[in-house]
């Protein structure tokens, strides 16, 4: 353990190097390559205390790498189901060629500078009763990931408990699982789980974005359904049963990556990113052509396309959602083409728009399937909305979830690391 106290120490210099004394000494792009070189430091360090003290942190175990990996796009679903719901927003990131060069080293390397000295740490830990030590690790990683100066600020009571809940408890509980991943599966395990959430928030143009309630509750939740599913992994496997329950274990992370990169793609299309918008029909303006409850998949079309009887989607100000009518009449006025669109069960016509409003023309349209997700929509916001306007409830029930997985942690940690390797096979 002698080499390992150096490792939160240099941790700690370059955060405040990168944090205090780089933004006040340079100026421009230079900043961020400044941190990226910084932070290889912690990263050589690193390696150099590995091949030392002759530290297995790389050991490849393929069912801890893809249980974690299970776990991660799981936790990834579970926000974009979520988020179908309460809603997306844009990421700030946009990527060009030349702000990747720039940016991307920024994230990566101090990403990875964490996550070695997590596994490094873990990995130095006692074998035998390594709860506290693993705890300790979590909330130093905490701490800088959720950045030391956000602490100093808190200072009503009011103000502590909206950050411990909103922040850092499900900063700790994702890096609990974290640790738990690297002591017992070493770097690539907790790299597994942490690079799959991670590439998604820098490289995805839209986000989950729910209220902070409901954004506490799933990260929990998902950290929770971690602990359960390696509690379930640690189990003895004597028989053939199990062993096949094993093997079905694993075949899981393309049953869920598959799930999750469907719901990207829903996420991506929803907002036009694809060239195409799928809506659900909330209203029986359309019928007969579309009741409530059915999806009107439209096309991103030229304006000089659009014709009378075509149904298109457009947006009108002061809407809450697009609208999809139909076009009834086109003319032009001062060189501006308008169109003029009616629902075919109103009595009449809506006032005339531009082609800078239209979102797209009708394609497609599937038959009350819809429904699924206004019953979600439904339930989900009616959940919300009670946390939300109960937030003594709100804590009690992220504390508990909480205090659970901290009894899973507690209970499988205290046990020799023998006896959880001959537990998962090794």
């Amino acid at each position: 353990m002698k080499y390992a106290i150096p490792i939160p120490i240099l941790i700690i210099t370059v955060y405040l190097l990168t944090n205090i004394i780089v933004p006040y000494t340079f100026r421009g792009n230079i900043i961020f390559l400044i941190d990226a070189l910084l932070w290889t430091i912690p990263i050589a360090a690193t390696i150099l205390i590995t091949k030392l003290t002759q530290t297995t942190m790389r050991r490849t175990d393929k069912t801890l790498i893809q249980l974690a990996a299970i776990i991660a796009v799981f936790q990834v679903f579970l926000a974009v189901f979520t988020a179908f719901f309460m809603g997306f927003g844009k990421n700030a990131n946009v990527w060009t060629p030349s702000t990747l060069t720039i940016y991307f080293p920024y994230l990566l390397v101090p990403f990875l500078a964490i996550e070695l000295s997590r596994a490094y740490l873990a990995q130095s830990a006692s074998k035998n009763k390594p709860t506290l030590q693993i705890l300790l690790i979590s909330l130093f990683l905490t701490f800088i990931s959720t950045t030391i100066p956000r602490y100093l600020d808190l200072i009503a009571p009011l103000a502590i408990s909206e950050f411990l809940i909103k922040t850092f408890i499900p900063a700790l509980a994702i890096s609990l699982l974290a640790t738990y991943l690297a002591y017992l599966g070493g770097f690539p395990a907790n790299l597994a789980y942490m690079a799959i959430p991670a590439f998604l928030t820098w490289f995805s143009p839209i986000l989950p974005n729910p209220p902070w309630a409901a954004q506490s509750m799933l990260t929990v939740t998902a950290a929770t359904a971690g602990f359960l599913l390696l509690d379930q992994a640690v189990k003895p496997l004597p028989t053939r049963r199990t062993r096949r329950t094993l093997r079905k274990q694993k075949s899981q992370l393309p049953f869920w990556t598959a799930i999750t990169m469907i719901g990207l793609i829903a996420v991506w299309s929803s907002t036009g990113l694809l060239g195409f918008t799928p809506s659900i029909i909330a209203s029986g303006s359309m019928r007969p052509a579309l009741d409530v409850g059915d999806i009107a998949v439209t096309v991103q079309t030229r304006p000089e396309i659009i014709k009378v009887g075509d149904i298109i989607q457009y947006w009108r100000q002061g809407e809450p959602a697009p609208i999809i009518h139909r076009v009834i009449e086109t003319y032009k006025s001062g060189g501006t083409t308008y169109f003029v669109t009616k629902g075919d069960a109103n009595n009449a016509p809506d006032d005339p728009i531009t082609p800078t409003q239209t979102v797209g023309k009708l394609i497609i349209t599937i038959p009350k399937l819809g429904w699924i997700s206004i019953y979600l929509k439904t339930a989900v916001t009616t959940a919300a909305s009670f946390l939300q306007n109960n937030v003594t409830a709100t804590y009690a029930t992220i504390g508990l979830i909480f205090t659970y997985s901290a009894f899973r942690i507690h209970k499988y940690r205290n046990q020799p690391l023998r006896k959880l390797r001959r537990r998962i096979g090794r």
